[in-house]
């Protein structure tokens, strides 16, 4: 390590002699140049020839600042830009690129501060309103963003990042037209502008216009063919409208352009997953949980491709694991509990549920919790409303799987569960439909209706999303259902 630094330190010499063999324009030349090594070799033999005005010297102390920025050698520009302001101290320029190093560095609060100060030298500083913006956003703070872009496109209306930034305020607030129209207008000033193109691919993302998204994805990916975000998110696009084929294919070209692009293989295992090829997603997921060991998603996710195998054991292993890194991941407790449930451990199961709701009971995983709950207490011989009826006075049972819950209380028929299982997006309506056959098999077994129970457990296995804990469940109950038939009706004949 004190070779490397000293070697490092007597390139910059070498550079530094050889810029001092040039005169003071050519100097200059090189400060500003766009290359960070040529800039940082003529600003340092501007610094160190002891020639330059005040302001001057501020300027070489800035200008390299920026080249030790690009070259992400952050404390060392941060070290140029504090000298840039000693010697110049109304130096809004310093104090909005200081600020950018600080955001580099992910400090958002001190960043803030230097965005602040250069307004308050300069209120006609059109940039430090753009990065300022940029640090609000950090913070999620969307509305203050978009208030300091709204005065960054009024004083830079030709700048197309202005527009496509506030646009992506606008997206993260659920504003989707004002988002649209924002990367339009960024459009208009850049047609090849290639985050407006993404983000609108995102924006339709969001909308569940999932068709023109891959449009405006597959348009980015023509402009930016080695970034692996846009195989990805047309992936995602795809994947969506159940063309796993297509899913599959981007997310492998997301890996050959970055083969250590870890995000590839959790969406390869969850597509993997949906499609019902269950090796395969374990083998993705596996992958994933190597490469990012702290994310709770890819333990959840591979532990949901265990259990559709009925590898219970595996998958409590894997949800348990989720909860270990994320305690708040409710929705694991009712993964588990349905595992244990499935495995015919029914009072660890019970556990489960209950730890769900009494997380928080006014959730629809508290919903989903409920349910299930209910389920294992009849197998366990027990009265099962009580959960049932307290989730019911807190949760909104307006929305989904609410009406499931007030199916259950006696609340509703079953052609009205069915109706408020509808969804204009098709996938939502699957997933739904999925539900509300499974939970109505369940109530349809729990009444001895064997008929109708197999024809909802049966509808499920023919058109559910095969990563639901309800399409695991309902083929575990038709074997359970094809073992033990009914008794075959008696009668007798007479010679």
């Amino acid at each position: 390590m004190i070779r490397k630094s000293g070697f490092y330190a007597c390139i910059l010499l070498g550079a530094a002699v050889a810029a001092a063999g040039q005169t003071r324009d050519q100097n200059w030349d090189n400060c500003k140049a766009d290359d960070p090594d040529t800039s940082i070799a003529g600003c340092t033999a501007l610094i160190q020839s002891g020639q330059e005005s005040t302001n001057d010297l501020a300027s070489a102390y800035f200008d390299r600042g920026i080249a030790y920025r690009d070259k992400k050698e952050y404390d060392l520009a941060l070290q140029d830009l504090d000298q840039a302001l000693r010697v110049k101290p109304d130096f809004a320029g310093a104090l909005n690129t200081r600020g950018n190093v600080y955001s580099d560095k992910g400090e958002t609060d001190r960043a803030m501060a230097d965005y602040n100060d250069a307004i308050r030298l300069d209120p006609s500083y059109a940039l430090a309103y753009y990065n300022r913006g940029n640090a609000w956003g950090d913070k999620k703070e969307w509305d203050k963003a978009i208030a300091d872009y709204d005065v960054y496109v009024q004083k830079a209306p030709t700048d197309p990042d202005g527009f496509n930034n506030r646009g992506h305020a606008y997206m993260a607030k659920g504003d989707y037209d004002r988002a649209l129209e924002d990367f339009q207008a960024a459009l208009r000033l850049d047609s090849n502008h290639a985050l407006a193109i993404y983000n609108t691919g995102v924006t339709m993302s969001d909308k569940n216009e999932y068709a023109q998204a891959v449009t405006w994805f597959t348009r980015y990916i023509a402009l930016k063919p080695s970034d692996p975000d846009g195989y990805e998110s047309r992936g995602n696009a795809y994947r969506h409208q159940s063309q796993y084929d297509e899913a599959i294919a981007d997310y492998n070209h997301s890996l050959q352009v970055k083969p250590d692009y870890s995000l590839a293989y959790y969406y390869l295992g969850l597509t993997h997953g949906l499609d019902g090829q269950y090796d395969a997603a374990i083998a993705d997921l596996i992958r994933y949980v190597e490469m990012e060991p702290k994310d709770s998603d890819g333990f959840a996710v591979r532990g949901l491709e265990y259990y559709e195998e009925g590898q219970y054991t595996a998958a409590i292993t894997d949800f348990s694991k989720a909860l270990e890194l994320q305690p708040t991941r409710q929705y694991a407790f009712v993964e588990r509990g349905s595992a244990h449930f499935l495995a015919g451990q029914t009072s660890q199961a019970k556990a489960d549920f209950e730890l769900a709701i009494a997380a928080d009971s006014s959730t629809s995983s508290a919903v989903y919790a409920a349910l299930w709950l209910h389920m294992a207490k009849a197998r366990l011989h027990e009265e099962g409303n009580d959960e049932l009826n307290e989730v019911a006075q807190k949760a909104n049972l307006s929305n989904w799987p609410g009406p499931v819950l007030k199916f259950y209380l006696g609340q509703t028929t079953e052609d009205d569960l069915m109706a408020a299982a509808a969804d204009p997006d098709p996938e939502t309506h699957v997933g739904r439909a999925c539900e509300a056959n499974f939970y109505t098999g369940e109530d349809a077994l729990a009444h001895q209706k064997r008929t109708t129970a197999l024809a909802r457990f049966h509808a499920v296995q023919g058109n559910c999303i095969k990563d639901y804990v309800e399409y695991g469940a309902a083929l575990v109950e038709l074997k359970h259902m094809a073992a033990s038939p009914a008794a075959a009706a008696k009668s007798t004949s007479k010679p």
